[in-house]
């Protein structure tokens, strides 16, 4: 909306029609990619990509404001995030699947290592002793892996 040739547009007056201060006009005319002073459609647009949220039009600033809204989401799950790691409850993904593989490697050699003790030391012995070593066996497997796995993360 234009004014009239004959009624010069001052910064003071295009400041009271946009709700801004005079200063504000001036630092962005000296800016040099500020609007004519008689253009305040062209001010409200360009205050709205400068920042200046509420001369915008109510489309944008509806679209600026679910923008803000999921930043502020995001930033806030990042915080929890953040949070949690710090009380020791999350771990980095990366860091965990490091860690598995440790703890599975262990698991597999210690199971390689029965393979290679077992046989001979099971030699000669009865049924019910050869269960009771590999019961044995197992059940410290099972324990030291369940060590492994539990220290994961700490």
């Amino acid at each position: 909306m234009k004014t009239k040739p004959n009624q010069k547009t001052t910064q003071s007056k295009l400041a009271i029609q946009l709700g801004v201060s005079r200063q504000l006009i001036a630092a962005h005319i000296k800016k040099g990619d500020a609007p004519a002073l008689d253009d305040l459609t062209g001010w409200n647009v360009y205050l709205a990509q400068k920042g200046r949220i509420g001369s915008a039009p109510d489309d944008l600033r509806r679209a600026i404001a679910q923008e803000r809204l999921e930043i502020l989401k995001e930033t806030k799950a990042k915080l929890a995030r953040e949070n949690q790691v710090e009380a020791g409850k999350l771990i980095d993904f990366a860091d965990a699947r490091r860690q598995c593989g440790k703890a599975w490697c262990f698991v597999f050699d210690q199971l390689q290592r029965g393979e290679n003790e077992l046989p001979p030391a099971l030699s000669g012995l009865s049924c019910l002793q050869v269960y009771e070593r590999l019961h044995a066996f197992t059940e410290r497997l099972r324990k030291d892996a369940k060590a492994k796995f539990e220290a994961i993360g700490t």
